[in-house]
């Protein structure tokens, strides 16, 4: 129960953490797209509103000094750091002090001259300047970033006819910004960011829902795939149009300012071509769907600008779309985050799939009583118990039969300090399981142990670790029923020869074992979202602008995850159970033999005492060379037993009449022989049966019926011959 109310809580803290990540992530994104929008407009051009400029800064700009270099400039950021060692003899650097500050100034461009006022908070404005002083003096490094007369800027800034100047302390819509730099690569590189804030709150969301299924205690694959499907297309779908709703309000703002104010100067021919300029680029960031559709409810032809003639028009439109969109830089970065994403994604949905068959495999496998065990893969719950002796730990000085310790040592000084295994150790030793109608051995060597007792102690510099499977303990084993050389004619739980599924030893409940993988799955299955959304978003912001609707796109990956993983899990089921029977019919192949092989020797001895026996002989002869592979069907087995049983109580009965053939010692050993064969041979049929049985149950149920039919799974017939 706490472990389910901890799950609850930190799938609640992810959700809230994913929509404050989407809220700042689709904020920047607005930004860009808003950004993007705008042409650069001429200083001519400038009336009402929000614009971006460009031009070069004056001589008629006032100054102020640089505290470093002593030059005149209009803007600059110094910083003073210093370079030292810690305690654990590494060198950092620390800043001993830093500032910005900024004075009023004036660009121009071909068309005019405006005045900038940048105002006092200097924080909200971003100022990209080239580094134009570095002095050091021992540890001490001196550092100037500086904008001044003759640098050409781009900035954005709210222009008021009033006043004539563009300010950048306003209530601004756009981001205010001031650089040297060519916009489009500031803000291909803010889509970087921007792409991996949002890919990952879509990933701590599909974890958060992951860890919200498993706090409510749901295993069930199909639940999961359900709720995750709906709930995450759902979540993205509504994000996704209730923010491409709010970036498109805020565009149709910013473009009908700047409409009233060219509406105030109709002799402003500049202005009325920078708005048309604006409605261009307006529409080309409307090409997809559902942009389209939002551009025409926001902007209709009669808030296009009037254009004097065909050819002028033609003219504006390609000024307009020379700059280019923002694409997502630096590109080799995105591509190599998306093909990094794509085989993280499958790396886990490998780990997702292991976890989640053999939690299936558990709830596949019926548990059986101790006399009821049949060869192949078995479950038993049951209370260890002594078989031959038990093991003492060394540590606790506890009875039990498997042990492992730890004992480890704190080294090293201040960040450096970490705990160092100086000794270690493990052993195990065979047990019995028993229940209330019997007990059966288990080999616990290649086991993964849930161990029942655990004890960490800590004594002075040293912390001691010991974990035990106590005598007594309540135990649930999942493991591979074979025939126990020890005993001739019994089962011993072991690891499976071929080890193709895990061998569990677990003081939990079944239950709490279904649950426990269960939540694996669901949380790889997260993380494999998580990944595959980061591959799918950086593949689409690299393939075009990336828009708040291209997250319905990228949820598609959700269904798509969850669907391969779905159906790779069922075919693998299918396999694994085909794959068991055709491993118990090769056994039962191999037991065949090894009985058949008994014969010639068996003709060999009784030739010398009954020669006559001409029928009996040819039935002995018949039988080994009558041998055949099992393969697919089993009507080959059944005929090779009854041929060899034939010939068994022929002899048996020839036997019976000759009292020295019957005291016979190499006679009396294979006949002991054949009857464990036959002992060994009834327990792995009832294994084939069982198999059989659960194969041929799962391909008739839903959805494997489909994978079944798709790709030929074929029912298989049981083991009749008693």
């Amino acid at each position: 129960m706490v472990r389910r109310i901890a799950y609850f809580c930190i799938a609640l803290c992810l959700m809230g953490l994913a929509l404050l990540g989407f809220t700042v992530g689709f904020s920047k994104l607005a930004d860009v797209r808003q950004l993007d929008r705008l042409p650069v407009s001429p200083l001519s051009a400038l009336t009402k509103g929000e614009y971006l400029v460009s031009g070069t800064i004056t001589n008629k700009a006032t100054s102020i000094i640089a505290p470093y270099s002593d030059d005149a400039v209009v803007y600059y950021h110094y910083e003073l750091t210093e370079t030292y060692t810690d305690s654990d003899g590494n060198q950092q650097t620390r800043t001993l002090e830093s500032g910005k500050s900024a004075t009023p100034f004036f660009i121009q461009d071909n068309t005019a001259q405006v005045q900038v006022d940048p105002g006092f908070r200097l924080s909200d404005i971003r100022f990209i300047a080239p580094q134009t002083y570095q002095h050091k003096t021992g540890d001490l490094t001196y550092t100037e970033q500086t904008l001044r007369s003759g640098d050409a800027i781009q900035l954005t800034g709210t222009y008021g006819s009033e006043n004539q100047t563009l300010e950048l302390q306003s209530n601004m819509t756009l981001p205010k910004f001031v650089t040297n730099d060519a916009l489009n690569e500031s803000t291909g590189q803010s889509l970087l960011g921007i792409s991996l804030i949002l890919s990952a709150s879509a990933g701590a969301l599909a974890i958060g829902f992951a860890l919200l299924l498993s706090s409510f205690a749901v295993h069930r694959f199909w639940v999961f795939v359900v709720t995750m499907t709906l709930g995450l297309m759902g979540a993205f779908s509504y994000l996704g149009l209730h923010w491409v709703q709010i970036d498109w309000q805020r565009a149709e703002r910013l473009y009908s300012l700047r409409s009233e104010g060219v509406l105030h100067q109709p002799n402003n021919k500049s202005a009325e071509q920078d708005l048309y300029q604006y409605f261009v680029r307006i529409e080309q960031s409307a090409q997809g769907w559902p942009d389209s559709a939002l551009f025409s409810s926001f902007f209709d032809t009669k808030t296009q600008p009037n254009v004097w003639s065909q050819q002028e028009q033609q003219q504006l439109q390609e000024a307009a779309l020379i700059r280019d969109f923002s694409r997502l830089k630096p590109v080799w970065l995105g591509s190599l985050l998306a093909i990094v994403g794509a085989i993280i994604c499958l790396v886990f949905i490998g780990s997702a799939l292991k976890a989640i068959r053999f939690k299936r495999l558990v709830e596949f496998i019926p548990t059986s009583k101790t006399t009821g065990l049949s060869y192949g893969l078995a479950e038993l719950n049951g209370q260890a118990k002594t078989h031959t002796h038990a093991l003492t730990s060394p540590l606790n000085q506890q009875e039990c039969f498997a042990y492992e310790y730890c004992i480890e040592q704190k080294q090293g000084t201040g960040k450096n300090q970490k705990w160092v295994e100086i000794e270690s150790g493990a052993e195990r030793v065979s047990f019995s399981l028993k229940d209330e109608l019997g007990r059966v051995r288990v080999n616990p060597n290649g086991a993964n142990i849930e161990y029942s007792d655990q004890k960490v102690e800590q004594k002075g510099s040293r912390r001691y670790t010991e974990k035990w499977l106590a005598t007594g303990a309540q135990l649930y084993c999942l493991g591979f029923a074979r025939i126990d050389t020890e005993t001739a004619g019994q089962l011993i739980l072991a690891e499976d020869p071929n080890k193709e599924m895990k061998f569990l030893i677990s003081a939990k409940t079944e239950q709490q074992v279904i649950l426990g993988n269960g939540v694996n799955g669901f949380l790889l299955t997260g993380f494999a979202l998580m990944f595959g959304i980061v591959a799918a978003t950086m593949w689409l912001t690299l393939q075009s602008n990336f828009s708040p609707l291209d997250l319905l796109k990228v949820s598609l990956v959700v269904p798509a995850i969850l669907l391969g993983i779905t159906v790779i899990m069922h075919y693998n089921s299918l396999v694994f159970l085909r794959q068991r029977i055709h491993k118990t019919a090769a056994d039962i192949n191999t037991l065949l033999q090894k009985r058949a092989d008994l014969f010639p020797r068996l003709a060999e001895i009784v030739s010398a005492y009954l020669s006559h026996e001409s029928d009996v002989m040819k039935q002995l002869v018949n039988a080994r060379s009558q041998v055949t592979p099992v393969g697919e069907s089993v009507v080959e087995a059944e005929t090779q037993l009854k041929t060899q049983n034939a010939a068994k109580h022929s002899l048996l009965a020839l036997v019976e009449q000759y009292p020295d053939l019957k005291a016979n010692k190499p006679i009396e050993l294979i006949m002991q022989q054949m009857s464990e064969a036959e002992d060994e041979l009834a327990l792995i049929r009832q294994g084939y049966n069982d198999a059989v049985m659960l194969y041929n149950n799962q391909i008739e149920k839903l959805p494997d019926v489909f994978l079944a039919k798709l790709f030929a799974f074929k029912p298989s017939a049981p083991f009749q011959t008693s």
